[in-house]
Order: structure tokens, then sequence, then C-alpha cells
């Protein structure tokens, strides 16, 4: 009889022990894709320096299991045992990979892969789903009327696109950009770090909707883009406030005199705002006239923090050169610092503020984007507030208000967080407080 029993239950075993098995080989392939694409960053990453002109020095490999041991170190552990400080608790990674027309996504915390998905999809479809989203903001016809721009260059209206109604476009890219089994698996993160691939690096990800209680995520978590995959290994120390507000460097409204080749529309608020923030942090900000790029450019080097409230202009053609941010000169183009000229400058600020009109966008590449945020990070700082599109003056001065008045006892990507719910409590258009991202790691 018991000889019996157990005979009748060896399909059940064996069944269970298939399904084990299957799991295994699944959740051992996905690594193996995850290995892959990080593989591909590295050869990418790579041909992007040496088109730079840049000295390549060793890439070191990344693997899903090294970014999960990079955040299994407790941040109670890791300050009694006196180490250095990566990510704080909760911190989960968003990493992406675009390859034959399939997007993949990982989501990646401290105990390895949560989440993973794969859908056959063109970049076009993508690139479609992140302008509807824009244009339901009616962020770019914003933008058009506060950007800098070239007098040959003609602005016209924006493209005669079918505006996608506002839910619908932030549930399309929600459902592209975090699909369903990552979105199921989130719930759990406090710091979210995105590794994108091309525009993906663009969207504002505060406003998804990736939770079945219809939350925006930027109200369960705080959002800040990796500028590679390979950013993630490195160790940062345990940031200190108190050295961030100890010689900020605060430029507002540079004197621009007349341009022959450009049109540069008035930032009226732009003096105010840099003068608030001064106030916050007891400096003496450079406005005007006094904001000339040679006394910037003589100034940065020693900064704790940068903040800079002007004109900013990205370059997809050419975002080395052509990418720069607008201060003072005798000349209008002799006061351009550009991206190019910005990562040849050894800076040793904690954080900079680039409160301008689209320093978020550059060139995409399938490794993020390469434009002043990138630039500034390769000087040395390593936390970017980055805008994704332009804002009035007076929606901006508010956020870095509140920005500024978080840093001191959060995180910056926690303070930033902070900073867009509290403006949204009174305003709560999102093209008035979700513009801006830390480029960076969270802490």
């Amino acid at each position: 009889m018991q000889r019996r029993r157990i005979l009748k239950s060896a399909p059940f075993f064996l069944s269970l022990y298939a399904s084990a098995a299957y799991a295994q080989n699944r959740s051992n392939d996905i690594e193996q894709r995850f290995d892959l694409a990080a593989a591909k960053h590295k050869r990418e990453l790579r041909d992007l320096w040496v088109s730079r002109g840049a000295p390549v020095t060793r890439i070191p490999d990344v693997t899903s299991r090294s970014i999960a041991e990079v955040l299994s170190v407790r941040e109670k552990e890791r300050r009694e045992g006196g180490k250095e400080v990566t990510y704080p608790d909760g911190t989960f990674v968003l990493f992406y990979s675009y390859d034959e027309e399939n997007l993949q996504v990982w989501l990646v915390n401290g105990l390895g892969i949560k989440a993973y998905h794969q859908r056959k999809i063109s970049k076009q479809e993508i690139s479609e789903a992140i302008i509807n989203l824009r244009n339901s903001l009616n962020v770019d016809s914003l933008q058009r009327s506060r950007v800098p721009h070239q007098r040959s260059i003609k602005i016209v209206p924006g493209a005669t696109h079918k505006r996608v109604p506002r839910n619908k476009a932030i549930t399309d890219l929600t459902q592209i950009l975090i699909p369903t089994p990552v979105a199921n698996e989130l719930s759990a993160a406090k710091h979210l770090v995105v590794v994108p691939v091309f525009e993906i690096g663009t969207v504002p990800y505060a406003i998804l909707k990736p939770f079945k209680s219809n939350a925006l995520l930027i109200e369960e978590m705080s959002v800040s883009i990796a500028p590679s995959l390979f950013d993630l290994g490195q160790v940062l120390y345990a940031r200190d406030s108190r050295r961030a507000f100890a010689a900020p460097l605060i430029v507002g409204n540079p004197y621009l005199p007349e341009g022959v080749d450009w049109s540069v529309p008035p930032l009226p608020g732009a003096e105010q705002e840099a003068q608030a923030v001064a106030k916050m942090m007891n400096a003496t900000p450079l406005l005007g006239r006094e904001a000339t790029k040679v006394e910037v450019v003589s100034r940065a080097g020693e900064a704790s923090l940068l903040y800079f409230a002007t004109h900013g202009v990205a370059s997809e053609r050419n975002p080395l050169s052509d990418s720069f941010l607008m201060l003072s000169a005798e000349r209008f183009e002799q006061g351009w610092w550009t991206a190019k000229e910005i990562q040849s400058t050894r800076l040793t600020a904690e954080i900079a503020v680039l409160s301008a009109c689209q320093t978020g966008l550059g060139q995409t590449h399938d490794a993020g984007i390469k434009g002043l945020s990138r630039a500034f990070q390769i000087a040395g700082v390593p936390r970017v507030v980055m805008s994704l599109w332009s804002v009035d003056d007076q929606a901006t001065s508010k956020l870095m208000q509140a920005f500024i008045k978080q840093l001191e006892t959060h995180i910056p990507a926690e303070a930033l967080r902070q900073a867009m719910l509290e403006v949204r409590q009174n305003n709560p258009e999102p093209s008035k407080w979700a513009s801006f991202v830390l480029f960076g790691t969270p802490r």
C-alpha cells in the first residue's frame, strides 16, 4: 500500500521538479539577456568616447548580479561599517535595451532581477508615444516661445499632430516603458534609477501611472536618470548638505548683448529666481552684466553647488559644440559656455542645477543622451538637475525654491520629489512642475 501511494504521487513531484527547472532556466536566460545588453552598452559607450576624442580607459564589466550587489548593502550597515555610500535603501534600477525592434526592460534591486519584459515595437512607435505625451502637456508650444533660436530658422507652429487625450497619452507610454510585469514589482521601490536608451531619457517619468491605484509615479518614489549602466557602480560618499551650501555659485539672468544671428526671448523672472535662491543659501549671486563667462568659469572650479538661471541651448546634431549655457560677454557668442568646454573643466560641486530651457535634451544614442547634463558629470559633478522643457518663470522659481529648501534635509532625488509634490498642491498642471529631473544617482 505504501509503495502504491509513492508511485501515485511520483507524477506530482516530477511536475514540481519540472516547474522549478523551467523557472530556473528562465531566470538564467533573463540574466544572460541582461548581461548581453550590458556588453552592448559597453561597446556603445567605448565608441562614444572615441567619437569625442576622449582617452578610452578600461570600462568595467557590469552584470545584473554586480548591480544587485551594489544595491544590496543596507544603508545602516554602510554607516556602521564606515563604508562608502552608494545608494539609499529601497533603490530599484529600471534598465532598457533595444535591439532588432525589441524593447527589453529589466527591474533590478538588491536581490537581483525582479521583473523582465520584452516587446516588439519600432523606434517610431516609441517616439510617437513620447511626442503624444508632450503634445498632451502642450509643452512644445510653450518652448517655441521661450527658447533662443537662430534668426535664419523660422519658428512655426507645431506639426499638425493629432492631439491624444492626456490620460490616454500617459497610459500608452506607461504601458510601453513600465509594462505590467515590471509595474507589479515596482511598489516596493522608494527610489527609481532609470537607465534609458535613446530619447526615453527625456520622458517625464514623474507623471507616468504604473499602479492599479492610478497614482502618479512621483507620489510613490523619487526618480533619477543614470547617464549609463556603467555609472551605477561608481561609489559616492555620503552627501553632506553643509558642504553643498558652503560655497554656492548662483548665476541669474546674464546680460546678453544683441546677437546678429540669434533671437533670444527675455527672462524677466530669472534674476528674481536667482536672488531668491541666493538668499536661501546665504550667498551673493552673479546677476546681469556681472555674470560673465570669464567670471563664472573662474569661480566654478571651487563652487560646492552650481546654479544657473539663464538660457540654455541643446543641439541634437552637434551636442558638444552647439549645446551651451548663455552667459554675459562683450560679444554675444563669446558668452557661450559649451558642453565641450564644460566637460574639459575640473569641477568639484556636489550638484549642478540647470534652471534653463531644454538642458536635459541633446543628442540621443543607444546608451542615453549626450549634451549639457552629461558634460557637467564628465567634469566631476555627480548630480545634475536638468529641464526637459521650458517652463514659465514663476512656476520654475517656485519649484526651484522648494527644491533648495528640501535639499537641506533630503537627498537630491527625494528633495526634487518633495518639491514637485509641494508645487503640485497649488498648481496641479503637470507642465508646471514635472519639467525637471535629476540626472545622476539618487543621493
